[in-house]
């Protein structure tokens, strides 16, 4: 079972700023403070916590703001809920909830003949006949990946810096 934080990092990298970098936690939270009657959570803080794994019980609020976000289904940040793939075609497509309904009660048998048929019929629409799963990897984004940092001074340098800055010298 996939953690929030490898759910939130999946989701991330595939919505890439304009650098083709994953967006930063502060892009984040203005997104989630621009949503239409928020008024809770989403400081970059929080956000920072949620990637890295340090807060993984967020309120449905939080969730369901995220979700919108980055464009998924609010069951996905859900525990248990890790087929982001299978979740987006129940949620925009209706017809797709009527037959998962209706596969209720079937005997298994039944189900891998329908699953057959779907093959078959996939096949005729020149498609491929197995869906592959979308593979999440479970390592937790701490939002640092990938990001250039400028080189931090050493001791001596900072010092030297100061000096020189305290004297005029820069």
């Amino acid at each position: 079972m996939l953690t929030l934080a490898a759910k939130l990092g999946f989701l991330l990298r595939r919505r890439p700023g304009p650098d083709g970098e994953p967006p930063s936690n502060r892009t984040l939270s203005a997104e989630f403070r621009a949503l239409p009657g928020h008024t809770r959570g989403g400081s970059v803080q929080q956000l920072a916590n949620l990637r890295a794994g340090d807060d993984d019980n967020p309120t449905t609020n939080t969730l369901t703001a995220l979700a919108t976000i980055l464009g998924a289904p609010s069951a996905f940040l859900l525990p248990g809920w890790d087929d982001v793939a299978v979740l987006s075609v129940i949620e925009c497509n209706p017809t797709a909830r009527d037959v998962v309904r209706h596969l209720e009660g079937l005997p298994q048998g039944d189900l891998e003949a329908l699953l057959g048929d779907l093959r078959k019929r996939r096949m005729e629409l020149g498609l491929e006949p197995e869906v592959p799963v979308t593979e999440i990897p479970t390592e937790i984004d701490t939002g640092d990946v990938t990001r250039r940092y400028r080189r931090r001074r050493s001791m001596k340098e900072a010092a030297k810096y100061a000096a020189d800055s305290l004297e005029g010298g820069l």
